[in-house]
């Protein structure tokens, strides 16, 4: 993907997030009335606000290009969430939610390389090998 095409998905994505995230504190976008019973169990527990918070960090990172890496991997958890709300109990914003998937995948898919380690077997050399055993196994008394 071009780099320009990466930018632009990397700064509609934080602006998104960040109008989401600013809007759980504030109300700059109004909110449909009643809230879903589930949003609104969220917001009388207090648990939203830890998500906005999230939400938040995550976009500044992005609109920032500062690691670009943690915000992402900050977003995902938030963004499936979302996703599944809106796909399977509220599917007035579902396609709000699949273009927040998009944008996330899109620019993971750029940054695969520092996702890597993650999805990586244990091999010889790698890190997961600790004194020429790999972890799990025992060495020789020998």
């Amino acid at each position: 993907m071009p780099s320009r095409a990466i930018g632009a998905a990397r700064v509609a994505l934080g602006l998104i997030v960040l109008l989401g995230g600013i809007n759980g504190f504030v109300r700059i976008v109004p909110v449909p009335e009643p809230l879903h019973p589930f949003v609104q169990l969220l917001v009388d527990s207090g648990y939203v606000y830890a998500v906005k918070v999230v939400e938040i960090t995550a976009a500044v990172l992005l609109l920032l290009d500062r690691r670009r890496p943690l915000a992402l991997a900050l977003l995902w958890p938030v963004v499936v969430n979302i996703a599944l709300f809106h796909l399977l109990l509220d599917p007035r914003a579902g396609i709000n939610a699949v273009i927040l998937l998009a944008l996330l995948g899109a620019l993971t898919w750029h940054e695969r390389r520092a996702f890597a380690p993650l999805f990586a077997e244990g091999r010889a050399g790698s890190p997961s090998r600790v004194g020429g055993t790999t972890r799990g196994e025992r060495a020789s008394p020998a």
